[in-house]
């Protein structure tokens, strides 16, 4: 985006009937008597069975008719070949090597005379990273990314998530196709068992605590994007096995946000990072459309390959992958939105981004290990891990010469496996925080603790092999909390706990005459001036017996409630063109109340 050998299959049904119509017998035997490509997905690399064997029983759906499965060729699909599945009803989805395609289709389609030569659908558990393993026993909580395919329409997903019990975490960050929930193991599996559910892979740290990240929606194949649980996308520029790529790169445009020399500096030191390890080579060259080399553009909107950017805060970049995967001269081309604030050494990070992109120029799909280059949400980096490493000698031999000693499995799997412990909780309880504590065990190197509640808190502990954090803030109601342990090679564990504040008695009128405390974090001045049409507000609040609520009001005319008490934050209040005052207040159970307000003006 390799997974273990033996974990997941696939099975395949046939019938000659228009029920789910795996192909028809005749051509069954004509897929038995050509030579079948393999296909990749993390801890599958294997043949479709080419037989008549049934599918397990249909998964959940909430489209009944209608399934998602794979079809796989004899050879790349020619345009003809996917016109005609678009023909008989077929949504092509994504891009499954060798030769298959993620589509949905009606249930009584037929591949008769499509050039289709095996048709599959995957199991729940092959659905479920395996760098789950050992941390999927019942009753484990969890937070994942669960990605649906990309034709699901946004509201199922969320009615499914809900269906299973799990609990959603929302995060204006994510790709479209993406929900961060959290739950119990029995949960996400269940949650596998959705016909709309693509793939389920752990969460980093920085999407649970909620920290702002971009999102890479991966590189592009001439049969579109291709799903998170594609690891590798072809042989790369070497072709089958382990060899070398003497590659160029050409400047097409570059950005004005920067000066010319610097971004070149930077997106060169990305290529070298990568040629550190593998046996890559990366020269200059003028001729932007020469055969294996690496146009590099800096564009804005429409610059004529079909994918346009969308302006700032979106795409950042995308990429083609290698030749044969894409022909040329766009294989292996790197495109960056020139509308974005690209910096060095801070978000937006020239040479993070590059360096996450040419993992894709050089045949990388995105991987699962938070805290990789190559996880799909792009993070402020220096240098390649140990994960990204061993990826990259999955396809290229290694610079000194040295193979891959374990080839397919994570180089970085400490050989003691990172632990979570965490003291037990008064729960459920009064009071307006509470410290918690614990122990970790076992990973590499340096081990950090941090935390992240749904109320929007979140922070680090103090210590690693026994950790404190002083002070986690409870507001009213279910706090979840979720604690996470990485270590230097970005092996995580979670633990999630659940932690209920009750209001204390209502004290008797007349004996609590103290109003809450009342501040305004975000905007951080009482006169603020922007273009944006609406705006967040978000701050603080504590009272000696409990806030009971913190609301807002418009001189526009709008008002509600804001979300949190302690630590609370309005819903996007719209602006007129023109000064608005907004009023926050908050409240406690015997009706004290103080307030804040502040100007806004839009021009």
């Amino acid at each position: 985006m390799g997974w273990p050998n033996g974990k997941f299959s696939i099975e395949f049904r046939y019938k000659r009937m228009r029920k789910l119509s795996y192909l028809l017998a005749g051509l069954l035997v004509a897929g038995l008597a050509a030579a079948q490509p393999v296909v990749h997905l993390k801890g599958l690399n294997r043949n479709f069975t080419a037989g008549p064997e049934a599918l397990e029983a249909p998964l959940k759906t909430r489209t009944l008719g209608r399934s998602h499965v794979l079809v796989q060729f004899s050879d790349a699909p020619s345009d003809d070949q996917v016109n005609e599945l678009e023909n008989r009803g077929a949504a092509v989805l994504t891009y499954v090597p060798d030769y298959a395609l993620s589509i949905s289709v009606n249930d009584d389609a037929s591949f008769e005379n499509t050039g289709v030569q095996a048709v599959g659908r995957l199991r729940p558990r092959e659905k479920i990273s395996p760098d789950f393993a050992g941390s999927l026993a019942p009753g484990t909580t969890l937070t994942v990314v669960a990605e649906f395919y990309l034709d699901v329409d946004p509201n199922d997903a969320r009615t499914i998530v809900n269906d299973v019990g799990l609990l959603i975490q929302e995060d204006p960050d994510l790709l479209s196709n993406h929900l961060l929930v959290s739950g119990t193991a029995e949960q996400v599996a269940a949650l596998a068992g959705w016909d709309e559910v693509a793939y389920i892979f752990p969460a980093s740290a920085d999407l649970i605590a909620g920290t702002p990240l971009h999102a890479c929606a991966g590189a592009l194949t001439q049969r579109g994007p291709v799903g998170q649980s594609v690891a590798l996308v072809g042989d790369g520029w070497d072709g089958p096995g382990l060899g070398g790529a003497d590659l160029k790169y050409a400047w097409v445009h570059l950005t004005e946000k920067l000066a010319s020399d610097a971004a070149e500096a930077e997106i060169v030191r990305a290529f070298n990072e990568w040629a550190k390890y593998a046996k890559l080579t990366f020269s200059p060259a003028g001729n932007t459309i020469g055969n294996q080399t690496l146009a590099i553009l800096f564009a804005s909107g429409d610059h004529g390959d079909a994918y346009p950017f969308d302006g700032p805060g979106g795409v950042l970049a995308h990429t083609f992958y290698p030749f044969p995967i894409n022909p040329e001269p766009i294989a292996g081309d790197l495109h960056f939105d020139n509308d974005e604030s690209w910096k060095i050494g801070a978000d937006v990070d020239v040479f993070s981004i590059a360096l996450h992109e040419t993992g894709h120029a050089l045949g990388l799909g995105h991987s699962d290990k938070p805290g990789a280059v190559m996880y799909p949400y792009y993070h402020i980096v220096t240098a390649l891990t140990q994960e990204d490493i061993g990826a990259i000698l999955q396809l290229y031999a290694a610079q000194d010469g040295k193979p891959n000693p374990n080839p397919g499995t994570p180089s970085d799997t400490p050989a003691n496996p990172l632990t979570l412990t965490v003291q037990a909780l008064a729960n459920p309880t009064t009071a307006s925080s509470m410290t918690i504590s614990g122990s970790t065990t076992g990973g590499s190197g340096t081990i950090q603790v941090s935390w992240a509640t749904n109320q929007g808190y979140s922070g680090t502990a103090q210590g690693s092999a026994s950790w404190t954090i002083s002070s986690v803030a409870l507001n009213s109601g279910d706090n979840i909390i979720t604690i996470t342990a990485r270590d230097s090679q970005q092996s995580q564990v979670t633990r999630i706990l659940t932690i209920t504040r009750n209001q204390p008695p209502t004290p008797t009128p007349g004996t609590d005459t103290t109003p809450p405390s009342l501040t305004i974090l975000s905007p951080s001045t009482t006169n603020v001036s922007t273009s944006d049409s609406s705006l967040i507000v978000r701050g603080t609040a504590q009272d000696n017996v409990g806030v009971a609520a913190v609301t807002w009001l418009s001189s526009n005319g709008g008002s509600g409630t804001a979300t949190g008490t302690n630590n609370w934050a309005t819903p996007a209040i719209p602006l007129y063109i023109g000064a608005t005052t907004i009023t926050i207040r908050a409240s406690d159970a015997s009706g004290n109340t103080s307030w804040r307000s502040m100007t806004v003006t839009r021009y």
